[in-house]
């Protein structure tokens, strides 16, 4: 399948906390890393799909042999964050203006994730374009991006279980 974007980053600055090592409590920058944290979450039961320097992609299974990895774990300068998309999509609501797409993805994920400490990060809309003919829009997505930063690895554990169990396509 075949995307183009168009995003736009939310006027919101997150403010992030320093980390709080699990293993001694202290601010040691120096002993977290993206495989320290990859450990944790899998000690967590957190299945992880894969990661790179300082993303880690947490496996959301559609089926038992089909994965999705839309809740995403960042290590960076010493802080960790979760990160997911939630998105509403042209074809459920074809009568809709893309404000209106947007506020059904924020009434319905961005409340509850608000109230837990997430911020918005970015707004986008993807294309999804026909892989045979890409002049052709099979649909039009409208996702927003949650972001919230974490003090601890037990916090983060909690953190990615929750945006795990959040419906972040919203059809209805």
């Amino acid at each position: 399948m075949t995307q183009k974007s168009r995003c736009m980053r939310a006027g919101a600055d997150v403010r992030l906390a320093r980390l709080r090592d699990a293993t001694d409590g202290t601010n040691t920058l120096s002993q977290l890393d993206v495989s320290t944290v990859k450990t944790a979450l899998e000690g967590g039961g957190i299945e992880v799909y894969r990661s790179n320097a300082d993303e880690i992609q947490i496996a959301e299974r559609v089926r038992l042999h089909i994965m999705d990895s839309g809740v995403r774990v960042f290590v960076r300068d010493g802080v960790m964050h979760v990160r997911f998309t939630a998105r509403s999509q042209r074809s459920d609501f074809p009568n809709a203006a893309a404000e209106d797409l947007f506020e059904r993805v924020r009434s319905k994920v961005g409340e509850p994730a608000g109230k837990r400490g997430y911020v918005e990060q970015n707004i986008c809309v993807q294309e999804v374009l026909d892989p045979m003919d890409e002049s052709r829009i099979l649909d039009v997505w409208h996702e927003i991006v949650y972001e919230k930063a974490a003090a601890a690895v037990d916090e983060l554990v909690d953190e990615v279980r929750w945006a795990l169990e959040v419906d972040k396509y919203i059809a209805s």
